[in-house]
């Protein structure tokens, strides 16, 4: 502030209105990314992990039923799919609680709870929707792979 405003290109005030823009468009922007994930993880992800969890219980029934064969790798399948839709439902409602409570009323307050809290919430669900993404079936992944942005596979 010292230096810019000794060599006139701001005064103070100028200064510190574009800082409160530039917080305000922080808070604003990741609070439109959070509300997209929550989205994409309860509408597109988690339906996809459990349809596939759901057609992998009854090929492993099947399989059973026709050869009396084993399904321990179906059931563990299964078992981590279950598992990261739970966390994935659980981390989504707490994204959405977090986002909820900034009100944006004192952007460089907010612009700290955006950074303490909602972006290591975004950050939780989005490990639980990589590991889902890593064991779900491609045919049933609602959205293009890694490989397939980089690679076009």
């Amino acid at each position: 502030v010292e230096l810019l405003t000794k060599l006139g290109v701001y005064t103070e005030t100028e200064l510190r209105s574009r800082c409160e823009i530039m917080l305000e468009n922080y808070c604003k922007t990741v609070e439109i990314e959070a509300r997209t994930m929550e989205t994409m993880a309860i509408q597109r992800i988690a339906p996809a992990v459990e349809r596939y969890a759901g057609d992998l219980a009854q090929r492993a029934m099947a399989k059973t039923a026709a050869a009396g064969a084993d399904s321990r790798f179906e059931m563990k399948i299964i078992g981590k799919l279950s598992r990261l839709t739970d966390s994935i439902s659980d981390k989504a409602d707490k994204l959405r609680e977090i986002r909820s409570s900034i009100k944006c009323w004192d952007w460089e307050k907010e612009a700290y709870g955006v950074r303490d809290s909602l972006i290591p919430a975004m950050e939780a669900l989005r490990a639980d929707c990589d590991a889902a993404e890593e064991i779900t079936a491609r045919d049933y992944w609602p959205f293009p792979t890694y490989g397939d942005l980089m690679f076009g596979s």
